[in-house]
């Protein structure tokens, strides 16, 4: 399947295909959830052992989306939303300097337990592997079938790739232009 949007075809992920972090301490990821993301999952986040805060509970529920970004920003979080405004780049550009991780769940805030499954399947295959401080200038789209990462290169560079689970369960990949 290939089309004038995609550099390549889906092909099988390869793990050894992940580059090392860089030896050193790194911190655990945190989330700094917006108004958008509900109680339910925000607590099955919490019991996975991720440290979240979040916006409605610190009574910020009705402050504009860059004050809630700002926060995450200035607390070294990410912030996970269900406000597709966050992966506009017009609106939050990956292209400004340490930029808080977005992940942009992209699931109906009533499909909770399609949210849960997607944002479980995104951390189990991506997000454990990879401490707080590689979040800086990323975004994610978490959708029930799988997860887009969006990144600035630190050549500049906007890239994107795509994953998603086969049927007979093997993790796919694809770059997108």
């Amino acid at each position: 399947m290939t089309s004038r949007n995609f550099e390549y075809t889906w092909h099988e992920f390869r793990w050894q295909d992940v580059p090392e972090m860089p030896p050193g301490p790194h911190k655990k990821i945190k989330f700094y959830a917006d108004a958008n993301i509900p109680q339910p999952i925000i607590n099955e986040l919490r019991a996975t052992g991720i440290v979240v805060k979040s916006a409605v509970e610190e009574g910020l529920a009705t402050k504009p989306d860059q004050d809630i970004y700002q926060r995450a920003k200035k607390r070294g979080m990410v912030l996970p939303t269900m406000d597709g405004d966050f992966w506009d780049d017009n609106k939050y550009s990956l292209q400004i300097q340490k930029n808080p991780g977005v992940i942009f769940v992209d699931i109906p805030p009533d499909e909770i337990e399609k949210a849960i499954g997607g944002l479980a399947r995104f951390y189990a295959l991506f997000a454990k592997y990879y401490p707080l401080d590689y979040w800086t200038n990323i975004k994610v789209r978490v959708t029930e079938f799988g997860f887009t990462i969006k990144m600035r290169t630190w050549r500049g560079k906007i890239e994107q790739e795509e994953f998603r689970i086969d049927e007979n369960g093997k993790l796919l990949t694809r770059k997108i232009r």
